[in-house]
């Protein structure tokens, strides 16, 4: 059995190695999918903000068209100076309502892809911490492996039958 010592304590030595290299490949494609699913949403929220300020431009369209049936309707003329100001404001206020939609997806977009980031970062240090792990695991094992081999021979040594000539000292 003292020769399977050594053998048992080296196979535990790689099973440690190989299970820590094998949990640094899990946590890495955790965070690329982590990283995959924030790019994702950030294109999603662009497309989303994008689909808000057309909604907010057809919107303005209808009011735009509301305002002036309701001038003609009464009867006033589209070349007033009053009227012009009024369908101004109400393009600018369309406009600046569609530019903030647009803003809002793009700093949503800004967040997620900085999450994509990390989540990056985060995958190659998982993997880069799993072979520092590993080497460890092994240097520790092969440093445990060393000493128990080297007690156990010098367990199975012989005691020497030479006397000393000049006794103990």
């Amino acid at each position: 059995m003292g020769f399977l010592t050594p053998v048992l304590g080296a196979i535990g030595t790689i099973m440690s190695v190989a299970g820590t290299i094998q949990e640094g490949r899990e946590q890495k494609a955790r965070f690329q999918y982590e990283q995959k699913v924030a790019a994702q949403q950030a294109d999603e929220a662009a497309a989303a903000s994008q689909r808000d300020a057309m909604a907010r431009y057809r919107e303005g369209r209808q009011l735009l068209s509301q305002q002036q049936a309701a001038i003609a309707g009464s009867g006033g003329n589209m070349t007033d100076p009053s009227v012009i100001d009024i369908m101004d404001d109400t393009s600018e206020r369309v406009r600046l309502a569609a530019d903030t939609d647009i803003y809002k997806g793009e700093q949503q977009a800004r967040g997620y892809n900085d999450a994509a980031k990390v989540a990056g970062y985060n995958a190659e240090s998982a993997m880069r911490a799993a072979r520092i792990r590993a080497a460890g695991s092994l240097f520790s094992g092969m440093s445990s492996l060393f000493s128990r081999f080297g007690e156990s021979n010098k367990k199975t040594e012989s005691p020497t039958s030479v006397a000393l000539p000049y006794g103990p000292r």
